[in-house]
């Protein structure tokens, strides 16, 4: 392995890691701020502080007419603006499932369930054309298998957060699979950059209508709002894209999963959250799954 890839690699490691212990300030928000709310100022801000970003990147990279030889990658951000709303509507729903689920469940089952959709991408991709293999489906298996294990039938509040989960992670890997179409089309951190943008605005509408809003309650969720915007947003983001110019993909993804392992062991660190014996069983069969599900198998980018 040549330098350029053990340094992407680690950067990818660290973007796993700030997107793990995100379920901690995620989690801890939900004491003070509505989901909608929330998710609007960390992705409008998060928005905001990556545009200062995309043009350092740019300047620092030699962009001909399209990003590594390809012609036909659009860098005006006028050109990005329909993709990237595209992208912030499927992120705008994905994080609203899984920002309210938090009301319900703890934050290290929601970030392990988050996980699943590394397998769904596969899965969904079959419906528009993409190949697939045997360890997908013995992935999926196994995954699904620790999933039943993990979900607790007695907690009916729970229950409903794992499966508002899960809902996230279904509409995560259709963001996948369309940031896939989209990033080879157009410059990846100006559509990310609206996506987040977008996905903002969207809360914002969506709070003023569902929910109650105030200043004080943002103010109350100053410092996750801050982790989200800074860490979760803009440096781990942008970390996954300078990464995924030289890291293998099929590392990529081993890696990206370790942010459900990293999900747990911060809502244990930080938030006291215990599992149980057959939570752990169940955990250990979904990251088991998604593990086998990319044997053989790589795909891309993350919410």
């Amino acid at each position: 392995m040549n330098r350029k890839q053990v340094q992407a690699e680690f950067l990818l490691v660290l973007a796993a890691l700030f997107w793990g212990l995100a379920f901690v300030p995620q989690k801890i928000a939900m004491a003070h701020i509505e989901p909608l709310a929330f998710n609007a100022w960390r992705f409008f801000l998060g928005g905001l502080l990556l545009i200062p970003v995309v043009y350092w990147l740019s300047s620092r990279r030699d962009l001909q007419p399209g990003e590594e030889g390809d012609a036909t990658v659009h860098h005006r951000w006028r050109k990005c603006l329909p993709g990237g709303a595209i992208l912030g509507f499927w992120l705008f729903l994905g994080a609203a499932l899984q920002q309210a689920a938090l009301l319900y469940t703890t934050a290290g089952r929601a970030g392990f369930i988050t996980g699943f959709y590394l397998l769904l991408v596969p899965v969904i991709g079959l419906s528009l054309g993409h190949k697939t293999n045997r360890w997908t489906w013995a992935g999926i298996a196994l995954a699904l298998l620790g999933l039943y294990w993990l979900a607790d039938f007695s907690q009916e509040a729970q229950l409903i957060g794992d499966l508002m989960v899960f809902a996230s992670a279904f509409v995560f890997a259709i963001q996948v699979l369309s940031a896939d179409y989209f990033v080879h089309r157009y410059d990846a951190l100006r559509l990310a950059a609206i996506q987040f943008l977008v996905c903002g605005l969207l809360s914002g509408f969506g709070s003023l209508i569902v929910e109650t809003p105030t200043l004080q309650s943002a103010i109350d969720s100053a410092w996750p709002i801050a982790y989200m915007m800074i860490f979760s947003t803009a440096i781990a983001f942008t970390f996954q894209l300078l990464a995924q110019r030289h890291a293998a993909p099929s590392h990529a993804t081993v890696i990206m999963s370790l942010e459900a392992v990293f999900a747990l062991a911060a809502g244990w660190l930080f938030l006291n959250e215990l599992l149980t014996v057959r939570e752990l069983v169940g955990c250990g069969l979904m990251l088991g799954g998604m593990l086998v599900s990319h044997y053989g198998n790589h795909t891309g980018t993350h919410h």
